[in-house]
């Protein structure tokens, strides 16, 4: 029985290999902020550009996401994300395309340090994921079924602003999130950790009692008056040199937005960085 348990432990382990899969939920959470402009700000330009800071737990600035927003009559139709090391360097992208709604995200990422790449790309009736670890490796491909309690890319806000009521009384809200980095989809479960100050704190953990061994938690804290994603608490999105992905806060500043709405920007270029 004992060999069994540590087996079975061994094989989750790899199962879980390079936390690809807190790597990816980081992504789906710690984006959604820009997603919930779609209802903030969308109204006030064709293009936003909104800006995240990334801290780890000594306060030290791990990386920087710029956020490219373009609307289409009032609703989200691309974004792309940039990520920017301490020194301001480029280290990574994601562009996302959002055509079959906002909870459905198509997108590509790219880690520039490790070479890393995989995506989803969403279409009427599937979704076909992909994953390519390294340059020499092959491209895994993989169809999953579309269904309606999906989450794919940066569609996680979205689902919980459909369901943020049910959060708030106390309801554990189920559903799938499509994970191409272990090239299957994953059933998660959503639940209100508190509410304090006007603010409630959300937390995003597998269903899966076993591998929630292997997992630690992901939180976002929202205003409940505003419904804005004031921050993220988790695994970090970009690995950082070593491959390792470290605990970190990303907050994102609302005071700041006016200041940041591309009046200052031409449209039509930089809808050209969405292409």
């Amino acid at each position: 029985m004992v060999a069994m348990q540590i087996n079975l432990i061994e094989r989750h382990k790899r199962y879980l290999k390079n936390k690809l899969i807190l790597r990816r939920i980081a992504a789906t959470v710690s984006l959604a902020a820009v997603i919930y402009l779609l209802t903030a700000v969308s109204v006030l330009a064709d293009v936003e550009r909104i800006y995240g800071r990334a801290l780890n737990t000594d306060g030290d600035l791990v990386y920087l996401e710029e956020h490219i927003i373009r609307y289409e009559n009032d609703r989200i139709a691309a974004l792309k994300t940039i990520y920017y090391d301490a020194d301001s360097k480029k280290i990574g992208e994601q562009a996302s395309d959002f055509s079959h709604g906002p909870q459905f995200g198509s997108y590509d990422f790219k880690d520039e340090r490790l070479r890393y790449n995989d995506g989803a790309r969403v279409m009427s009736n599937r979704i076909l994921i992909y994953c390519k670890e390294t340059p020499q490796a092959d491209t895994q491909k993989k169809y999953l079924q579309r269904e309606s309690d999906q989450i794919v890319g940066q569609g996680f806000h979205q689902f919980v602003l459909t369901n943020l009521d049910r959060l708030i009384q106390g309801e554990v809200i189920s559903a799938k999130l499509v994970l191409p980095a272990q090239m299957d989809q994953f059933d998660i479960r959503i639940s209100k950790n508190k509410i304090d100050d006007g603010r409630l704190r959300v937390r995003i953990e597998l269903d899966n009692w076993f591998l929630r061994l292997f997992t630690p938690n992901v939180e976002a804290e929202y205003d409940l008056d505003t419904r804005r994603l004031l921050s993220y608490r988790g695994v970090s999105m970009i690995a950082d040199e070593s491959g390792k992905n470290v605990p970190v806060t990303v907050s994102y500043d609302y005071a700041q937005q006016g200041s940041l709405v591309s009046s200052r920007f031409n449209p039509q270029a930089a809808g050209s960085d969405l292409n």
